[in-house]
């Protein structure tokens, strides 16, 4: 990498911000695949590709996963003690801004417990077990923690991606409270979990001042 290119990735990141409204102006074909094309030179866990990057456009799929967002903040806003719900609800509102979106990213990974499968148990000898012991627990814990970690990855060159269109984008982690019922309505395939929603699109057009 020369100086320029160095340079170049620097101004792309200090420029990246969190952006919460989007314009009604749809994304290209084009931009869609550029990001995804992106997104798929990431780094993973033991080089696999057991993840991907799901889009949704769809402004009917979009309202109603923001919906199964607010619905899960309200029982969970319920469960709650009386003098911290109030706050909750004012943090959560966060969880479905993603409403306005013409676009939501969202990467995938499946759990593999590849090395918890190799593990010797179930014989009553002292090797860990994933299903019996704490030491297996943990096992299961690194090992979803290690796709976690690369998902993340994913979500960066996304965001990346999206500045250098010029378009605006939002890394998203609240709304994983509805995880299920999101997965339901995407739908997600069996054994994957979301690691993030990241709502793209052009940025809202500021009023005229006379406005």
């Amino acid at each position: 990498m020369n100086e320029q290119s160095y340079d170049d990735l620097l101004a792309l990141c200090q420029k990246r911000r969190s952006t919460r409204s989007f314009s009604e102006k749809p994304l290209s074909a084009g931009q869609i695949e550029k990001i995804k094309a992106v997104a798929m030179t990431s780094p993973y866990a033991s080089g696999r590709k057991n993840w991907e990057v799901i889009t949704v456009t769809e402004k009917e799929t979009i309202a109603k996963m923001a919906e199964v967002v607010d619905t899960r903040v309200k029982i969970l806003a319920e469960a709650l003690r009386n003098d911290v719900a109030d706050d909750f609800i004012r943090y959560a509102k966060n969880f479905s801004i993603f409403r306005e979106a013409p676009a939501i990213f969202i990467p995938a990974f499946r759990n593999a417990p590849l090395f918890s499968l190799m593990l010797k148990g179930g014989s009553g000898g002292k090797e860990p077990s994933i299903n019996e012991t704490t030491e297996a627990n943990e096992t299961s814990i690194w090992e979803r923690d290690n796709y976690v970690k690369s998902i993340s990855c994913v979500s960066m060159l996304v965001l990346l991606a999206t500045e250098s269109l010029g378009l605006a984008s939002c890394y998203m982690t609240g709304p994983l409270i509805a995880e299920k019922e999101l997965g339901a309505l995407i739908p997600l395939k069996p054994g994957y979990s979301i690691g993030a929603l990241i709502p793209v699109g052009h940025t809202r057009a500021a009023p005229d001042a006379g406005e």
